[in-house]
């Protein structure tokens, strides 16, 4: 049973943290939280809602600030500094090698809870 419904990170469960509600994260931009000592990026993609580490496993960009493109049907998360391709939904990257951490993601009553 959920014991905190406030929306600053707290663990709520065992593995399963409010880490805010849908209005704070806005369509096609990047929001980080610290989820129990990890930057994790929440993403609104069309009403779905993604989380992803926040740094990218290349050089440490801040994937928050990354640009949402559509290309041939496809949602990809662009890293700020290199360009490289991600997809939010599976964390893989169009380049070997750096792919990067997703994180199970649900809404509940327009609440967001990621499991770490």
């Amino acid at each position: 049973m959920l014991e905190k419904t406030d929306t600053d990170g707290v663990a709520v469960g065992d593995r399963r943290v409010l880490v805010g509600t849908t209005d704070e994260v806005t369509p096609g931009r990047g929001k980080v939280i610290d989820c129990s000592g990890r930057e994790i990026a929440i993403f609104n993609i069309g009403g779905q809602f993604h989380a992803l580490d926040n740094l990218c496993p290349h050089k440490e960009a801040p994937l928050e600030d990354g640009l949402l493109v559509r290309e041939e049907g496809r949602d990809w998360l662009v890293c700020p500094w290199h360009r490289f391709l991600f997809d939010p939904c599976t964390g893989k990257c169009d380049r070997p090698g750096f792919d990067t951490r997703v994180y199970p993601l649900s809404v509940e009553s327009g609440r967001i809870y990621v499991e770490v």
